[in-house]
């Protein structure tokens, strides 16, 4: 019976995994669509706003309704402002690079995230880390550097922004560190995502430039950016509580092909020359901290087995 409990919770996590990634594709591939039409921080606006639908869903769900208001303190309200904050900014710089990058090129970088949060668990965590760890830092900002091509005719300032998206996510995942276990999702997705409407609200009325929407078509596209990434935040969530993150997070990388056949499909791009081999140097660091990471767990648990 334990056996089939876990290969359930398996496919089930790897099943969110993959749809999460999907999702996310595909709200890039609505947001490049309508890059030329309308401002970013108007797509902003619409992205953070109806996130709030599969979020109210899942408090429904999870039964949570009137606890995400109780037991408040300024260390979580702070924690959920820096996230709300870093999610707002995700959001602007990742718009800024897909609609100006081809597709494929600006989702593989925004894989550069493992090695900050690396970086950042040594700057903000104190934590330890070995040779195992440090190359695979240098080897994927090797790889990083590889796509980027900093000094070809290739290279543009739009490329700076997939690695501010893998910067600010990296940051936003350290600082719940900070959370203690027993809040809940729902209640740290509900002041992280209030923050970050304030923050894209902020920004639209500073920046507005605002378009008149053409067409309900583009309205619907518009509020499906919001309900797409919403979701796929969520599935996110829902697969690493799940599984453990080591035998999870090498099903992220399937957005590296999904983004590349999508950006094939919608815009006729095919930037394999770019890609790679930069894009195998990305993969063989991110394998090597997940590896590092199942090696860790599988000590740590032999550590706490009482004989």
């Amino acid at each position: 019976m334990k056996k089939y409990s876990f290969n359930v919770n398996t496919y089930l996590a790897v099943g969110a995994m993959l749809l999460g990634v999907l999702l996310i594709d595909t709200m890039g591939i609505i947001i490049k669509s309508l890059g030329d039409q309308y401002t970013t921080t108007q797509l902003l606006v619409f992205r953070n706003v109806f996130a709030i639908i599969p979020l109210i869903i899942l408090i429904i769900f999870s039964k949570e309704d009137l606890k995400i208001f109780q037991n408040l303190d300024k260390k979580f309200i702070s924690i959920c402002l820096i996230r709300g904050l870093c999610f707002t900014g995700v959001n602007v710089f990742f718009f800024i690079a897909v609609i100006n990058m081809k597709y494929a090129i600006a989702m593989t970088l925004t894989f550069a995230s493992p090695f900050f949060v690396a970086l950042m668990s040594i700057i903000i965590l104190k934590d330890k880390v070995g040779i195992f760890r440090w190359s695979a830092i240098f080897i994927g900002f090797a790889g990083v550097l590889m796509i980027m091509k900093p000094t070809s005719d290739v290279f543009t300032l739009y490329s700076i922004f997939p690695i501010l998206v893998a910067f600010l996510w990296s940051l936003s995942m350290i600082v719940l560190r900070f959370v203690p276990e027993n809040v809940s999702t729902a209640k740290i997705q509900f002041y992280s995502l209030f923050f970050s409407i304030l923050g894209a609200l902020l920004l639209f009325v500073l920046f507005s430039g605002y378009q008149s929407i053409e067409s309900i078509n583009h309205l619907f596209l518009m509020i499906m950016t919001g309900i797409l990434g919403g979701t796929g935040g969520i599935l996110f969530i829902y697969a690493y509580r799940l599984l453990t993150p080591s035998k999870l997070a090498p099903f992220e990388y399937f957005g590296i092909p999904s983004s590349f056949i999508l950006g094939w499909i919608f815009f006729k791009e095919a930037p394999i020359n770019q890609l790679f081999p930069g894009v195998l140097a990305i993969v063989l660091a991110g394998m090597i901290i997940i590896w590092r990471d199942a090696k860790k767990e599988s000590h740590d648990l032999e550590v706490k087995k009482p004989f």
